[in-house]
């Protein structure tokens, strides 16, 4: 038995992964799935000073409280920005951090500095004349629960210390159909690193909704390995 905290992406909240955690507690693993501050049903926390730090605290504090160890940490596209953070804060409570179509910065990067120039600059306009200068709404997909995102959050830079060991097993697992651009950058990192793990899904960067039991069964086999 493993212990999953999975870490949503932007824009939404620990519901994307409903069914996703009903497939890994039906395994026998235990599944923690927080909604970070500001977003999903915390929404109505929303603040202009909310950060990336913010973020990362969020489930610094999830690992803290509920006293867990040897966690497979696993975060979705904005996520990895934050599993990033966290794992470079507390080290030793971190068994394993899988990537899902996940940002995997470098110190002293953020999400705009990762993201296409177009969806920069889309972020930019839309906090300007849509959301007080603060605020960017989500790309519609139908989804109500979607939800706006303090624009701190996207272009806060992660600061790491280096506590994270190499050692921490690490998987990367690209979805294909489509192949988000933004992701590139860090596809290219560690596509050929062999301190990775390189698994692909062919489905949209939303797999938690659009393929949960096969992200389900990539979840689990990439700790297979694990002592």
């Amino acid at each position: 038995m493993a212990t999953y905290v999975l870490v949503h992406g932007g824009f939404t909240g620990g519901w994307v992964w409903r069914s996703v955690r009903a497939y890994l507690e039906a395994a026998r693993h235990r599944v923690y799935t927080p909604t970070l501050t500001g977003l999903g049903e915390r929404s109505h926390l929303i603040s202009p000073i909310l950060d990336l730090d913010t973020h990362i605290q969020d489930i610094v504090n999830v690992l803290h409280y509920e006293d867990l160890h040897d966690v497979v940490l696993v975060g979705s596209s904005y996520g990895g920005m934050v599993i990033t953070g966290v794992a470079d804060r507390v080290p030793e409570r971190i068994g394993h951090l899988i990537y899902v179509d996940a940002f995997v910065p470098e110190n002293g990067e953020s999400v705009f500095d990762l993201v296409t120039p177009s969806l920069r600059s889309q972020f930019m306009a839309q906090a300007n004349t849509q959301g007080d200068g603060w605020r960017v709404s989500p790309l519609s997909d139908g989804d109500a629960r979607r939800v706006a995102q303090p624009i701190k959050t996207l272009k806060q830079p992660i600061w790491l210390l280096g506590k994270a060991p190499k050692e921490i097993r690490r998987t990367f697992i690209r979805c294909t159909e489509p192949r988000s651009p933004s992701i590139d950058s860090s596809d290219e990192r560690v596509r050929d690193d062999s301190a990775w793990q390189y698994l692909e899904l062919e489905t949209s960067g939303r797999a938690a909704t659009q393929a949960p039991k096969r992200l389900t069964e990539l979840l689990t086999q990439a700790i297979q390995q694990d002592d």
